[in-house]
């Protein structure tokens, strides 16, 4: 019965520490995911600034000089802010759903790790319960021995 425990024990230990590894690999993905939704919306928020700061300037130009050539650049990169802001947008809302995905994962995954761990444990505690009962045998058997002896 004890080995059979005692595998037990090590078959559960070995399937959480498998999950571990593979709980660490997710969560460094998970990360890195959150790291670049980070810089992509520093990168959102400086495009807005250059796009208002752009924009100042073409109303200057536009009450100001008349330049129809500045003016022209003015609104084409206004257009290409534009454009790269809605490309930041769409991959920010792609990294939304990747980084949903990959907490569903970790959540599984730690799940599991909790099973496999608390099975271990449960197997750690009847492993114990057999050897204390298999000591109080012996220990009882030594003390009938001992009666049976002092009473001859």
């Amino acid at each position: 019965m004890s080995k059979q425990l005692k595998s037990s024990i090590q078959r559960w230990e070995t399937l959480a520490e498998g999950v571990r590894r593979k709980l660490d690999e997710v969560q460094k993905v998970l990360i890195l995911v959150r790291d670049k939704q980070t810089k992509l919306d520093g990168e959102r928020t400086k495009l807005g600034e250059m796009k208002h700061e752009y924009a100042s300037k073409l109303k200057e130009v536009q009450v100001g000089s008349h330049d129809m050539e500045k003016v022209t650049y003015l609104r084409r990169f206004l257009g290409q802010l534009d454009v790269a802001a809605k490309a930041i947008v769409t991959e920010l809302e792609v990294l939304g759903v990747q980084q949903g995905k990959i907490q569903e994962q970790f959540r599984a995954l730690n799940s599991e790790q909790v099973k496999f761990n608390t099975l271990a444990s449960r197997s750690r505690k009847q492993l114990n319960e057999v050897l204390q009962r298999a000591d109080q045998k012996d220990q009882d058997m030594m003390n009938v021995m001992r009666f049976e002896a002092l009473k001859r």
